[in-house]
């Protein structure tokens, strides 16, 4: 067995398990009480109650594949192949670190989850996040770029995180468009981490884009589940932990520092319409907290897509950004410059799409 395959198997089984999971959870949430009601606040239009508790199925196919995998790793090395055990003992050197990452998750997810449940006010769920990415920031993951002061380190860390998990939870404005996103996303964090050799990283990306992945197939257009706060904490904190993890820039292979930013290609669009959005609400004088249809995807729909073709057109760009990013990893300053280029071009196009395209058909309920 190889790491692709290793990756792979990875992807398909938590995917499997999120799948059924997310079926469980959609059949007991009315019964717990995690139900969106139609028109429960002014900016949702879905026409009907919805269950909302996708992000405990998501968390509990993710804990249950990493368990697993911990499980063979540590009673099964004789049924591996060389390959791949001779990386085994390197699993207790980062499971400290592990651990803490998935505290984290289950932090996220119980905050999240309790927001669904009794509608948090903002700064108390801020207030949350704020103390759970803090202190993974502190044990669990750091980011380091040049600076090695540990106060720089722990606050660029800690905002990092934020920044992720609060600009999934805006992009989760429609039926599929965040969990794709993420799924997209941990594909080429994957992807990355697997070129540099970082494993155990790999994997951890993959299973994340398997629990994505196995939510999808319930969370497409129409949707029978919903993730809900649970779900884009979640979503939006292991990604942020991932993009954190991965060592981009090493002097030996990349001509130029720029592959430092690579994460922040692979999430532009959701960073990228949280800000739009944040400076639009803002100009209007409205609170940032409050939800609209401002975003890039009901734009999308009002100059006359479907709510379907407007997520698949998200997609494709979040991956065109993302993917030309992975680039980054070898090209030299004038290779670097044209990626830039190209997300910039991207980015400007989106917007003159939607702030100056002619708006056609209204957008409809679900």
């Amino acid at each position: 067995m190889k790491w692709l395959q290793v990756y792979a198997m990875a992807w398909l089984v938590t995917a499997a398990l999120s799948a059924v999971a997310t079926l469980v959870g959609r059949r007991i949430a009315p019964g717990l009480g995690f139900v969106d009601s139609p028109m429960k606040e002014k900016h949702k239009r879905h026409g009907r109650e919805v269950p909302v508790l996708g992000g405990a199925a998501m968390l509990l196919a993710w804990l249950v594949v990493i368990a697993a995998g911990l499980l063979i790793s540590s009673t099964c090395q004789r049924l591996l192949s060389p390959r791949l055990a001779v990386y085994l003992p390197g699993i207790q050197t980062v499971l400290p670190q592990l651990v803490w990452i998935v505290g984290g998750a289950v932090a996220m997810v119980g905050l999240g989850l309790a927001d669904d449940r009794w509608a948090l006010g903002a700064f108390t769920k801020f207030a949350g996040q704020f103390c759970v990415a803090g202190a993974v920031a502190c044990y669990g993951v750091r980011v380091t770029i040049f600076w090695s002061h540990p106060v720089i380190t722990w606050g660029i860390t800690t905002f990092w995180i934020l920044l992720i998990i609060n600009a999934l939870n805006f992009f989760d404005n429609m039926d599929g468009l965040a969990a794709g996103t993420a799924a997209i996303a941990a594909f080429l964090f994957a992807f990355a981490a697997g070129i540099r050799g970082q494993y155990f990283v790999a994997v951890l990306a993959a299973v994340t884009c398997g629990t994505a992945s196995g939510f999808l197939l319930h969370n497409r257009p129409p949707a029978s589940i919903f993730m809900g706060d649970a779900g884009s904490h979640f979503l939006g904190y292991v990604l942020a932990v991932l993009g954190s993890l991965t060592t981009y820039y090493t002097p030996a292979e990349s001509p130029t520092p720029a592959p430092i930013l690579i994460p922040l290609f692979i999430l532009g669009l959701p960073i990228f319409d949280a800000f739009a959005v944040v400076v639009m609400r803002l100009y209007r004088g409205q609170p940032i907290y409050v939800g609209d249809h401002t975003h890039i995807s009901h734009r999308f729909t009002r100059l006359g897509m479907s709510r379907s073709q407007a997520v698949l057109l998200v997609y494709l760009l979040n991956f065109t950004i993302g993917a030309a990013a992975i680039s980054l990893l070898w090209l030299p300053l004038a290779g670097t410059v044209m990626v830039f280029l190209q997300a910039l071009a991207v980015l400007t196009a989106i917007s003159l799409i939607q702030y100056f395209g002619s708006p056609g058909k209204k957008e409809q309920p679900c």
